[in-house]
Formats: C-alpha cells, sequence, structure tokens
C-alpha cells in the first residue's frame, strides 16, 4: 500500500456445508439475524431463510453427492446435530 492507495486486493474463498441437500440460508453462516434477516456478504434482506436468496454468491458443486457415496470417508462425513 502507498500513498493511502490500494494496488490490488487477494481473493479467498471459504468451504460452506450445509447437511444433506438441506442449502437454505437459515443454515448459512452468513445469514445476520439481529433486526431482520440479512446476507452479511450481498446486503439482501431475506424473506424466507428456507431457500436460497436471490443475490446467493455461493457456487455449488454439481457432482458432490455422488462424489462422496462412492469415495467419501468416514472422517470426512460432517456428523449430524443428532449424532453422539
Amino acid at each position: 500500500m502507498r500513498d493511502n492507495q490500494v494496488l490490488w486486493y487477494t481473493t479467498a474463498t471459504v468451504d460452506v456445508y450445509f447437511p444433506e441437500d438441506k442449502v437454505c440460508c437459515a443454515l448459512c453462516p452468513l445469514l445476520e439475524t439481529y433486526s431482520r434477516n440479512m446476507c452479511r456478504k450481498t446486503g439482501e434482506y431475506i424473506a424466507d431463510t428456507r431457500g436460497i436468496g436471490y443475490m446467493c454468491p455461493l457456487k455449488f458443486k454439481e457432482d458432490q453427492n455422488e462424489e462422496f457415496s462412492q469415495t467419501g470417508s468416514e472422517r470426512d462425513r460432517v456428523p449430524d446435530l443428532g449424532d453422539t
């Protein structure tokens, strides 16, 4: 950074895990719930958190479930909240 100028930005990504195809804003860590349901990434107000917001920035792998069922291992499995 020179003279209060930004010369470039570095992009980072993170994996967000949803249980068994239950992809919805209600289970997303980007959902802000203080006064109204709002996406922290896009600023979009979410009227129904059972679905995905119109401006959802998440990118989903198409064949992830098939890949897990064939090659997934027990250590890669995200435990269900009911598992004890």
